[in-house]
């Protein structure tokens, strides 16, 4: 036993035997078998698997293991050659799937000799460390190419498209550790092999590069592209337009103002277009007229958002299907979605959409296809990288409708007029105070707000419930989603049937945390667990029952509290925004959060933190991206 110890102790952290331990491949080889056999083989191990006899390993792991730890060994020999060499290296051992992925059996090849290809996966210090081990030059230009990728990479992950020419020669200098004169040279190289891409006065990584490009030029053609001529999808004059914007009552069941007239004479007559508005302005009304103006000219209209829920929304709003963009792209690829010119593609809560989600819906649509974008700028800024909608809601050439008026209905809660003040970075007087009512107030703390705050709040508003979410701008800390979560668990779970094991109990909320395409539920998608049975655990999504058990219960997590940003197209009948003195706090992200709210908000801290997000310029707006600021759409010559 105590030999096993040690050698636990001595190997137990190495690569190798935590993959052995934990590869699902490895039947029967837990972290002691695993740490025997390390102690046994050392170094050679790897080789000995390779060889593919069982028999030096009987002795350790029993006949049967050993034969089923041989054949899954050299059934992924390129795997497992690639785990090895990331540990010997210094890397992350996890990283060999996504290499498998990337290059298939030829990946430990192309590390070997391309060491700088890992820059797709791994950070610039760790890279450059093999790379250097390896032989590679200070100068090689390998090395100064991929200096200069290292700090556009390091740009993108911040989301910006495009880097000023000074911030990226400094970056390159710091990296390369020369002078001005040497990362002017690795520009050169990284335009010479197609890495980077110059643009105005800075530069782009080439693939946001080629995204940016097609997209821009792709909007240009649609807006410049000729008219329909054929019976089915022709173009529709003012004439026929105008009448049927007369009789609108008697298709949606409303009139329609001056604003949201233009904006169904936009859907069905332009190409490309958008439609912005905040909380309250009708956006919903519009969704519903431009669905029954687009068919009764003919038109059909594929309705989707990224949020499952905001597709829930959409649907419900307007009576007719709509998807996840990602259900729509998984049909598109497989030849189920019939598009053409008399298609229109419309995608509400569009401020959520990023450059590769736009770039592959564009990529998926005919020559005709039309294009509405619905939503609101003020709003956080997406995920992903690049910008969508806040970019092109400031570029003159595309057409664009903006809806202002907010409706009596939904002003009486007070939401859009706090809403409507703050996108403009002005705070409002808020009540102080839990109250009952409808509205937005204000619940002051002593300095910064605590978990007992929140859980006194939500109690002062009689519970949680389904229609409640607490929404925060972080997930560390006292008062991020994590501990708030742990904290409503330990009052909401007890003396409910729960999973064992896990921290999820019948009637909680939960989110999901990965893109799943096969289940179409997205990260972020929110749900309640309905059924606890054996080691199954089953949550209903936006209607939609899916069973969890295993390794798939690792990507749920309770959502009493979910991050502003987990929430961005979902709605609730009232929040609990907790105001977090942090770096994510600015004017979008409260904001949005508000906006989630369709009767009650709760906003909980101190007055003059929240006064100084709410003036904060927001992180959307001070993202660079190609498709503005003398870019993509402002350019004269944009091409495909």
């Amino acid at each position: 036993m105590g030999v096993m110890t040690r050698a636990g102790e001595a190997r137990g952290t190495t690569a190798l035997v935590r993959h052995l331990a934990t590869d699902p491949a490895f039947e029967g080889i837990g972290y002691a078998l695993a740490a025997r056999l390390a102690e046994a083989f050392g170094d050679d191990l790897p080789r000995r698997l390779a060889a593919g006899d069982p028999a030096p390993f009987e002795p350790i792991v029993g006949a049967r293991a050993a034969t089923t730890l041989v054949a899954a060994w050299r059934e992924d020999q390129a795997r497992n050659d690639i785990v090895v060499w990331l540990d010997e290296n210094g890397l992350d051992p996890r990283l060999a799937g996504r290499i498998v992925r990337l290059w298939g059996a030829e990946g430990a090849r192309r590390i070997r000799e391309h060491p700088y290809a890992l820059m797709a996966l791994a950070d610039w210090p760790a890279v450059d460390a093999v790379a250097r081990r390896l032989g590679v030059a200070a100068r090689d230009p390998a090395r100064l190419v991929a200096a200069v990728e290292a700090v556009l990479y390091a740009r993108l992950q911040r989301q910006h498209t495009w880097t000023p020419r000074p911030e990226l020669v400094a970056g390159v200098r710091r990296l390369l550790g020369g002078s001005v004169e040497g990362a002017e040279e690795a520009l050169r190289l990284a335009a010479h092999h197609g890495a980077a891409m110059p643009l105005a006065d800075g530069w782009q990584p080439a693939g946001a590069a080629m995204m940016e490009r097609f997209v821009a030029g792709r909007i240009r053609e649609m807006l410049d592209g000729p008219g329909m001529g054929d019976l089915i999808a022709r173009e529709v004059d003012d004439a026929e337009l105008d009448g049927w914007l007369t009789g609108a009552r008697a298709a949606i069941g409303v009139d329609l103002n001056d604003e949201q007239r233009a904006a169904v004479r936009l859907a069905v007559q332009g190409r490309f277009g958008l439609v912005l508005g905040g909380a309250g302005v009708g956006k919903t009304t519009v969704l519903r007229a431009v669905c029954a103006a687009s068919e009764a000219f003919g038109r059909v209209v594929h309705l989707m958002a990224l949020a499952g829920r905001a597709a829930v929304r959409m649907r419900e709003a307007t009576g007719r299907p709509s998807s996840t963009i990602a259900a729509f792209l998984k049909s598109c690829e497989a030849g189920q979605v019939p598009l053409g010119p008399e298609s229109l593609v419309v995608i509400d809560e569009s401020s959520m959409l990023d450059l590769p989600t736009l770039y592959r819906i564009l990529r998926h649509l005919p020559d005709g296809c039309r294009v509405l974008l619905v939503g609101d700028e003020a709003q956080l800024g997406p995920i992903g990288f690049g910008l969508t909608l806040h970019a092109f809601a400031d570029v003159d050439l595309i057409p664009k409708v903006r809806l202002t008026r907010i409706y009596r209905q939904a002003a009486a809660t007070g939401i859009p007029a706090v809403a409507a003040a703050i996108r403009t970075g002005s705070l409002p007087h808020l009540p102080a105070g839990f109250g009952r009512g409808d509205g937005v107030v204000l619940v002051p703390t002593r300095g910064a707000p605590t978990a007992a705050d929140v859980v006194e709040v939500v109690a002062s508003l009689g519970g949680f419930r389904d229609d409640l979410r607490i929404l925060s701008p972080v997930k560390g800390g006292d008062i991020g989603t994590l501990a708030l979560n742990g904290r409503f668990h330990g009052i909401m779970a007890p003396g409910r049937p729960r999973l064992s094991g896990h921290a999820f109990a019948l009637g909680e909320p939960v989110v999901f945390g990965k893109n799943d395409y096969r289940r179409d539920l997205r990260n972020g998608s929110l749900g309640t667990v309905v059924d606890v049975a054996g080691d199954v655990l089953t949550v209903e999504f936006d209607g939609v029952r899916h069973g969890f058990s295993g390794p798939a219960l690792h990507d749920l997590a309770l959502a009493y509290a979910v991050t502003v940003h987990k929430a961005q197209g979902s709605q609730f009948r009232t929040v609990v925004v907790p105001v977090v003195p942090t770096r994510l706090l600015d004017r979008a992200l409260i904001y949005t959060a508000v906006t989630r709210a369709s009767r009650q908000v709760a906003l909980v801290g101190d007055r003059d933190v929240l006064a100084a997000a709410v003036a904060a310029t927001s992180a959307a707006a001070q993202r660079l991206t190609g498709l503005t600021g003398g870019g993509f759409l402002q350019g004269p010559d944009v091409r495909r």
